[in-house]
């Protein structure tokens, strides 16, 4: 009942966190859910249940209700002042200031973002303007950061410059830096992977480092976690042990045990502060706890329920983690180890001390790995199916050698020769990852919900298949389920209606055409012109992916600028692609030469699309391409955008990349047939574009605009304006964020993620 009550918790938290319910309604009903018990319990107490579960719901949408409700709103205005504040949160480039002055705002708590490496407790002064935080991509199947933040209550940031820092007086955030500290001047090797396993800092890891131990199935042993305090805990616990044990009278009564067990509790408390306290170390203290607690009471030990208890605290303490990866990943992780290890490790009955602990090793990498698969391809979009032989080599290198040897260096007064071991080794155990370094399947086509949900109730019904209940659940309403359920997914993918989807990637353009019988086309990847964010790898891919694509029959580009071709060249490096298609008019640009080695790297097939160009892919379904003409000059590159137009049957759109007013006069006067029901407005609503007869040629019944911020004039007044005298309703991404339009041939519908 208990672990049905924590399910519920984490319901009530999950379904606020969709649809925001008003906080006074909760505390009505959760008050009349509570009060109800005691009446109901002693006449029906099964309907009592219902009200039992009914009130953890709406206790975890209260919850995460006071947590957004915390910041109550403010006005905002484009005056810039000076902040001062406490970080309370650090990230290479983002930190979470509790605002100490100006005094109207005190204790709010806001974004700023910085790269300078400062530490939690730091007091720093700031010069900046507030905006509201809100997501900068509205898209499906894409769980933002902002939207997190948010979620935790905080729902501003300042945009401005550092002025000064000065250092917190924590205390243990001051023993932290002055560990990481010695870590540095040690000149140990992987310093960076030593303070992860040591005091929770993963801010030192390059990227390089992270997609090792992901491309290998490591990547838990950087979060400090179950297995790392574990240890921890039990080599003070056998010290303890040994040292109360040796009054014989104590060892006797088994009291070293009780003792040595209630006093091992503060040092797995003290590790915990150490390493910097995030949600793995938090749950693996809870359960260590409760774990030692019932040593000394001499209690029975339900895990289960212990692994429920540490969730219930963490959530109640911060309901947002639900959300993230960290939490999702430790908690199903360990409940398959507990669940594998109660039902399979019985059969290990090797007495060989090295073979069984070989034997244990594959069964609790193999049990987290098949729990947390859907996850880990949800979050990751890939898994390593060799992880199981990384793991058996990297933990005990790393968690019962690395990370002991880093902490004894850590507290000798002369320990860096110890670190420098501790260096020695992890250098051996990365030489040896990275030798091993195959098997590692991406990207992975990504699971919604509900087919998580599925996978689990189909590997827990398959574990439990010796009981003929079981075993009859999974023949006569699983099997009958998932087949159903693959036949569905199979139609949408391959026989669905054609649509259009318009992505909000910002001030750029990419498009996605699902054409009938599974056609797949990526018309444009979006992107920055200055920065290092990849929208190929950021946006792109967990949508492509979320929609069961893994092969593009074609990708496109209308013309090299950075914000339609910097998406680009990571979904053709790592999805399957048929077909590039783009002009020949852009074979000096830089960009476009960085894509075209890619394309050849991956023998990826090339089309130079031109004026004239039709090219049919069912007998319905075409596309003509209108610009840009074979012989013509481009100095603009926006001029040389390829246009397409997109028929099925009795219904059209038209694609017009950036192209400005003298290409559109252009194709008015070759009498192009440009009469189409759908337009993406030219070149992000530019004032040189969408000109009046150019609207009167394509006369759409609705426009879609792909813009965001960041280019001032960007959509241009003028041109909206002549989409409103033309009454032409607009569609547009920096508003409505994701737009799908759908055709049966004969008529439209749409619909917007926002």
């Amino acid at each position: 009942m208990f672990v049905t009550s924590v399910l519920s918790f984490i319901l009530g938290i999950y379904i606020q966190a969709i649809h925001a319910f008003s906080l006074k309604h909760l505390f009505v009903f959760l008050f009349f859910a509570l009060a109800s018990i005691p009446f109901v319990f002693r006449k029906h107490q099964k309907i009592a249940i219902f009200f039992i579960i009914a009130s953890f719901i709406i206790a975890g949408m209260v919850r995460l209700g006071i947590a957004i409700s915390i910041q109550p709103p403010i006005i905002l205005d484009e005056n810039k002042v000076v902040y001062e504040g406490v970080i309370i949160e650090t990230s290479p480039a983002t930190k979470i200031i509790k605002i100490s002055k100006p005094e109207s705002l005190k204790d709010f708590r806001i974004v700023f973002r910085t790269p300078q490496n400062l530490s939690i407790n730091d007091r720093i002064r700031f010069f900046g303007e507030m905006r509201e935080l809100t997501p900068t991509f509205k898209n499906p199947y894409l769980t933002h950061w902002k939207w997190l933040k948010r979620l935790e209550g905080v729902f501003y940031e300042v945009r401005g410059t550092l002025i000064a820092v000065r250092p917190g007086k924590n205390l243990i955030q001051a023993w932290r830096n002055a560990l990481g500290k010695k870590v540095d001047s040690s000149q140990t090797k992987y310093t960076g992977v030593i303070k992860a396993l040591t005091i929770g800092d993963t801010t030192g890891l390059d990227e390089d480092t992270k997609t090792l131990f992901l491309r290998t199935g490591t990547s838990h042993i950087l979060a400090i976690s179950g297995s790392n305090i574990g240890i921890i805990t039990a080599f003070f616990f056998f010290i303890i042990r040994f040292l109360i044990g040796r009054n014989y009278k104590l060892r006797l009564r088994g009291d070293d045990t009780r003792y040595a067990s209630l006093i091992t509790i503060p040092f797995a408390f003290m590790f915990m502060l150490t390493a910097g306290s995030g949600i793995p170390i938090i749950r693996a203290t809870i359960m260590i706890t409760v774990y030692m607690l019932s040593l000394f009471f001499e209690r029975g030990r339900h895990l289960i329920n212990t692994l429920a208890l540490s969730a219930l605290i963490i959530l109640l303490l911060y309901p947002h983690s639900l959300f993230t990866p960290s939490f999702q990943l430790t908690f199903v992780s360990v409940l398959f180890i507990i669940v594998f290890a109660k039902k399979f490790y019985p059969y290990i009955k090797i007495e060989n001390r090295v073979v069984k602990w070989i034997l244990s090793s594959i069964l609790i990498t193999f049990s987290a790995t098949l729990g947390t698969f859907p996850i880990v391809v949800y979050h990751f979009y890939g898994i390593n199916p060799l992880s199981i032989l990384h793991n058996i080599i990297a933990v005990p290198l790393m968690c019962t050698l690395v990370m002991p040897l880093s902490l004894i260096g850590l507290a000798l007064p002369l320990g860096e020769y110890i670190l420098q071991i501790a260096g020695e080794i992890l250098n051996l155990t990365m030489n040896i990852l990275t030798y091993l370094d195959f098997g590692y399947i991406f990207p992975i086509i990504r699971p919604s919900l509900w087919e998580i949900i599925l996978y689990f109730m189909c590997v827990l019904t398959f574990i439990y298949a010796r009981k003929r209940i079981i075993l009859a659940l999974f023949i006569f309403v699983m099997l009958p389920l998932v087949l159903g359920y693959s036949y569905i997914v199979y139609e949408k993918r391959f026989n669905n209606t054609p649509c259009i989807i318009f992505i909000d990637v910002g001030i750029g353009d990419s498009m996605l055409i699902e054409g009938p019988e599974g056609l797949r086309i990526l018309v444009d990847g979006g992107g920055y012109y200055r920065g290092d964010y990849d929208i190929g790898k950021s946006i792109l891919t967990p949508i492509l992916l979320s929609r069961k694509i893994i092969t593009l029959d074609y990708v496109v580009n209308t013309h090299p600028h950075g914000d339609h071709i910097g998406g680009l060249p990571y979904i053709l490096q790592y999805f399957k692609v048929n077909h590039f298609a783009t002009s020949n008019y852009f074979i000096k640009e830089e960009k476009f030469i960085d894509v075209l080695k890619i394309v050849k790297e991956k023998g990826i097939p090339v089309q130079l699309w031109k004026k004239g160009d039709r090219l049919h892919f069912s007998d319905n379904f075409s596309i003509l391409v209108f610009n840009p003409t074979e012989d013509g000059q481009m100095e603009n590159l926006n001029n040389a955008s390829l246009v397409l137009k997109v028929i099925y049957k009795n219904i059209s759109f038209l694609l017009t990349g950036d192209i400005e007013s003298d290409i559109e006069e252009k194709l008015v006067l070759t009498d192009t047939p440009l009469k189409s029901n759908v337009l993406k407005i030219p070149h992000h609503g530019s004032k040189n574009s969408s000109s009046l007869a150019f609207l009167h040629s394509v006369k759409p019944d609705i426009a879609v605009l792909s813009v965001g911020s960041g280019i001032k004039g960007l959509p241009g007044i003028e041109a909206l304006k002549r989409y409103e005298r033309l009454s032409i309703p607009i569609l547009s991404t920096d508003r409505n964020g994701f737009i799908q339009i759908c055709t049966d041939g004969n008529k439209l519908s749409y619909k917007t993620f926002q």
